[in-house]
């Protein structure tokens, strides 16, 4: 029952954020670089939308990481395969 539990809990934390990194905003620049950009010609406004992707993509690489390290632990708990402390 506890497993259960605790496995909803992590589908729904999952849902939750899936969710609102599918309805988050696009990420502005600073006021200088998004006037430089918008007054320069359509390449410029190319490189704009690539900061926006290297943010984002350096922001999600953190999580990431992180929720494979959650994952691995968890798969070496329930197998009995981690070292107790």
């Amino acid at each position: 029952m506890r497993s259960a539990r605790r496995t909803a809990g992590a589908l729904i934390v999952a849902t939750a954020l899936s969710l609102s990194g599918l309805t988050s905003r696009e990420a502005a620049a600073c006021p200088n670089c998004k006037e430089a950009v918008s007054a320069t010609s359509s390449e410029a406004a190319n490189m704009s939308e690539g900061f926006n992707w290297s943010v984002l993509f350096m922001l999600s690489v953190p999580f990431s990481l992180a929720g494979t390290g959650v994952v691995l632990v968890h798969r070496a708990v329930k197998n009995g395969t981690f070292p107790e402390l």
